[in-house]
């Protein structure tokens, strides 16, 4: 495992090189952006602090994976390959799904099922889906991504999610899964964690 290392990034302002094209194509549609793109004071002063977090682990020292994430967010174990890290101080969040079956489909194929299994959700609005290619920045070689953004209705309130499935090393399955939910105004905050797990993500033997 590496070192520990710690980065604080502005919670809405952030952008790493060509992270900006990334978080950019994530934005709701504009044809639906009002109200979802205005920035509270609170959001704009205030800072993420990130760092190495392990998790997927059978003792306190012994972790099958490992990602750069908001340091202060709760590990919530959820079983089944599957871990969140929650926000304290708001609804936010991150989920990962370290493990999607010995033949997953490829990225393309797995966003598909993503849009066909939202429908009737409610107050869905579909706001991008795309397909992308990275490197890691962790030794997992190129990555090859395919994220559902979409807005949904939880109550009265309106839930913006990001979901992305991808494949490392050159691999166009979906080997992974990583999704962000949180309110619409938090969209770059949660493009930024969600870049930067998607960039940093590896698992251990």
């Amino acid at each position: 495992m590496q070192k520990k290392r710690s980065v604080v990034l502005a919670g809405v302002g952030a952008t790493l090189g060509a992270a900006g094209l990334v978080l950019a194509t994530m934005l709701p549609s504009s044809a639906d952006t009002t109200g979802q793109q205005v920035t509270t004071k609170a959001e704009a002063t205030s800072a993420v602090s990130y760092t190495w977090r392990y998790f997927e682990c059978w003792k306190p020292k012994e972790c099958h994976a490992s990602a750069v994430l908001p340091k202060t967010w709760k590990h919530v174990d959820q079983g089944d390959s599957k871990t969140a890290f929650l926000d304290p101080t708001a609804n936010r969040m991150i989920r990962f799904n370290v493990w999607l079956g010995d033949k997953p489909p490829t990225t393309v194929v797995a966003g598909q099922r993503k849009v066909a299994a939202l429908k009737g959700t409610p107050g869905l609005k579909i706001q991008n889906v795309y397909t992308t290619t990275m490197q890691s920045t962790n030794s997992q070689g190129k990555l090859t991504l395919t994220t559902v953004v979409y807005t949904y209705k939880s109550g009265k309130t309106t839930r913006w999610v990001a979901t992305r499935y991808f494949g490392q090393h050159g691999s166009k399955q979906a080997e992974r899964e990583i999704t962000v939910g949180g309110a619409p105004t938090d969209y770059k905050l949660l493009g930024t964690a969600l870049l930067k797990a998607t960039q940093s993500f590896a698992l251990a033997g």
